[in-house]
């Protein structure tokens, strides 16, 4: 198994990325789509570990920066749902020129990273299978939860809330950017994430889908993602048991055992 870093173009942007290549690749690839922000940090062990667990399978992955992410080149205040989306496929573009012979790709992605993953495979007939770890399904909800996390350093730091939810948002109505945990964001990434319904996709994309809700003990259902159900034709639904990962939390997540037993029966692979 060989892992290659390299930068590839994108829209006059270099994105970073990581070749996960087996000795003889098969035709199912993978692309990774990363949460947001700080997510991305907790979770990149996990990500790791499972790119490696597929390469050893034989099926090629690439792992790779947003625009504006990692060591992607760009600003993450000028990066939205738009150019993650095509930055998504800009990955698959270029897994389907390093590796060739691949007859399909399929997108894995968490929390955030599912839905772009899933904007992604909406008008793009190379994806054939999407992964969705614990996937936002309605971006109102979420944007709303990011912004308390600026309201929460509020108080931290000065012992009071100064400016609420609805003045942040005009402060980016204004033109202004809102940090959101070291993190900045402008008006146009704030209103395309508050517009995103991932059960609105009228069935724009017909291949396999997994959406897995990732709960910390067993037995509480899958209600955040249960309106999923009607949204893609060929959906399996699973509640998997681990700590949420992609927070900081204090157990050291090197793998997520229940979560890759689960994913890895739903491919078919051993």
């Amino acid at each position: 198994m060989q892992e290659k870093p390299f930068f590839f173009e994108d829209e006059a942007k270099r994105l970073f990325g990581i070749l996960h290549l087996p000795p003889a690749p098969k035709p199912q690839g993978y692309v990774f789509c990363h949460p947001f922000a700080e997510e991305k940090l907790w979770s990149h062990r996990v990500f790791v570990n499972f790119a490696r667990r597929l390469c050893r399978a034989g099926h090629p992955v690439l792992r790779f920066d947003y625009r504006g992410h990692g060591d992607s080149s760009g600003d993450f205040e000028d990066a939205t749902v738009e150019t993650r989306v095509a930055d998504i496929q800009s990955a698959i573009d270029t897994l389907c020129a390093k590796v060739e012979g691949l007859a399909g790709v399929g997108l894995i992605g968490l929390r955030f990273g599912a839905s772009l993953a899933a904007l992604a495979a909406e008008n793009d007939t190379r994806v054939n299978a999407l992964v969705l770890w614990e996937p936002v399904v309605k971006g109102a909800q979420h944007i709303k939860e990011m912004l308390r996390i600026n309201i929460t350093t509020q108080t931290a730091v000065y012992k009071e809330v100064r400016y609420n939810t609805q003045a942040l948002i005009e402060q980016m109505r204004a033109g202004q950017s809102v940090n959101i945990d070291g993190y900045e964001i402008k008006l146009p990434f704030y209103e395309q994430i508050a517009a995103l319904d991932l059960t609105k996709t009228n069935g724009r994309f017909e291949g396999n889908v997994l959406a897995a809700q990732i709960n910390k003990k067993a037995g509480l259902g899958m209600r955040r993602i249960q309106a999923l159900e009607k949204a893609y034709p060929q959906i399996t639904m699973i509640e998997v048991v681990e700590m949420p990962f992609w927070k900081e939390i204090r157990e050291y997540y090197a793998t997520a055992d229940d979560l890759f037993a689960r994913t890895l029966a739903w491919m078919e692979i051993e």
